[in-house]
């Protein structure tokens, strides 16, 4: 599913990158992968390995996108892009909620981000809070994509069996839409 994903992002004009211990990833995707800075910390601390690597990079941010979510879009992409020139971070908002996992996060929270990662509180949804991120409405979400499909989070066989039934429908020939990003790219401020 991840390849679908690199798709999606370069389709936005994005340079992708992925934050994975996993080997071979890079090879089996053809993008660059890096391992977490510090490993066994979770969504968070992926995160702040792909803030320093966009600050060396010379990025603004990353736009954030979890590996167990392959249904997120282009247009959702673009949305959460566009949507704030000065916030620290865009998270949109689905059905459940904040979905700090499909989200925009600019390099100036950073340090925020270093000191939740060694806080005992390394809630994504808590750490949108705290840097003061601005909050895609999920009404303003509906009006691009189904947040009840787009945000789909797939961690069983059977989610992974849906997930799949409804790519097939994005492929050339089948219903319309846009494969979803499933991993973590790095991002150059003003790319729409």
């Amino acid at each position: 599913m991840a390849s679908w994903g690199v798709r999606a992002l370069q389709a936005a004009g994005l340079p992708v990158g992925v934050i994975t211990d996993e080997d071979g990833v890079e090879v089996a995707l053809g993008v660059p992968a890096r391992p977490d800075l510090e490993a066994g910390l979770g969504p968070i601390g992926g995160l702040w390995t792909a803030l320093q690597w966009a600050r060396e990079r010379g990025d603004d941010g990353v736009l954030l996108l979890g590996c167990d979510m392959p249904l997120v879009s282009e247009a959702l992409l673009r949305v959460v892009l566009g949507w704030s020139d000065d916030a620290p971070a865009v998270v949109p908002l689905g059905s459940n909620g904040p979905e700090p996992l499909c989200a925009l996060y600019r390099t100036a929270c950073a340090t925020a981000v270093e000191r939740r990662l060694h806080s005992e509180d390394r809630s994504m949804r808590g750490l949108a809070q705290v840097i003061g991120a601005v909050f895609i409405g999920e009404d303003a979400v509906a009006e691009v994509v189904d947040p009840q499909i787009e945000f789909l989070n797939v961690n069983t066989v059977r989610e992974r069996d849906r997930a799949e039934r409804l790519l097939d429908t994005r492929r050339p020939g089948g219903a319309a839409g846009t494969p979803g990003p499933t991993i973590l790219p790095g991002t150059k401020r003003g790319v729409p």
